[in-house]
């Protein structure tokens, strides 16, 4: 199978997955059963977009750089400046979203999504900076997954979106639920939310394929230094800060992290 239909079955299947796990709790079909798996796959995923962004995008990207002559090391300024774009627009730049009061009877509940409980202290404004959030990290990845011309690349990059799609989805499903969105509302984010990433890969499909020259030397390696410091901030200070904020299970998803990183790094040896 070529690498475009296969970029597009992946399409499918994670536009699935985002409007699947987002639908659930406006369905009222959320369960907390098996939270402690959903957590251990999210850090999981958080280490391959780790792995991925420091080990296979960033050496590729530097190489990149020098191979069209270049001695300064762009690759990792721009990986430093799209980590400190993201920081800047979250942090600073939106409004703080509402924090989870958390009593101690929470300390054992190992529930994924345990920090979306009643006992939140709600805005009406952050279930549409989550969309928003979520979105922009949607349309970085996917275009960092379809503007790859590597197989395995692809395949782990495809992994690490859908083992975080549906947990993401989930996430915003049941914010929209709990600070009462009106229901028509809701889907429609939902489905917004679950565009952008095929949204994204086929905007990456679409200018890797129009830039097959030297531009589109530039623009892979400009692409790839900038999406690795996007996974490497989307993992940090997204998915494993906000695990970790979550009682119960810090090994176990230290350990699925710290797995899927050392997985990246065995695959560098082959690849």
């Amino acid at each position: 199978m070529d690498l475009f239909r296969l970029k597009l079955i992946f399409l499918a299947v994670i536009l699935v997955s985002g409007w699947g796990g987002g639908v659930l709790p406006l369905v009222g079909a959320a369960r907390k059963t098996g939270g402690r798996l959903l957590s251990w796959g999210n850090a999981f995923a958080a280490g391959i977009f780790f792995g991925i962004g420091l080990i296979h995008m960033l050496p590729e990207a530097d190489a990149k750089w020098k191979a069209m002559g270049w001695n300064y090391p762009m690759a990792f300024v721009l990986a430093g400046a799209a980590f400190l774009l993201f920081f800047l627009f979250e942090h600073v730049l939106l409004p703080e979203p509402a924090h989870a009061v958390v009593h101690p009877h929470h300390h054992h509940n190992d529930d994924a999504f345990a920090h979306f409980d009643m006992d939140e202290v709600a805005t009406s404004t952050y279930p549409y900076v989550l969309v928003l959030t979520l979105s922009i990290h949607s349309v970085v990845a996917g275009i960092a997954l379809g503007a790859q011309q590597n197989l395995t690349n692809i395949s782990f990059i495809f992994l690490a979106i859908l083992a975080h799609k549906a947990t993401a989805g989930f996430a915003l499903g049941v914010s929209l639920a709990r600070n009462e969105v009106p229901i028509r509302r809701s889907y429609a984010l939902v489905g917004l939310f679950g565009a952008m990433t095929p949204l994204g890969i086929v905007l990456g499909m679409v200018v890797s394929s129009l830039l097959a020259s030297r531009g589109g030397g530039l623009f892979d390696a400009a692409f790839l230094a900038l999406a690795a410091g996007t996974f490497i901030y989307i993992s940090a200070l997204d998915i494993l800060q906000d695990e970790f904020l979550r009682p119960g299970s810090r090994w176990a998803k230290w350990l699925s992290a710290a797995f899927a990183v050392a997985l990246m790094a065995l695959l560098s040896i082959w690849v």
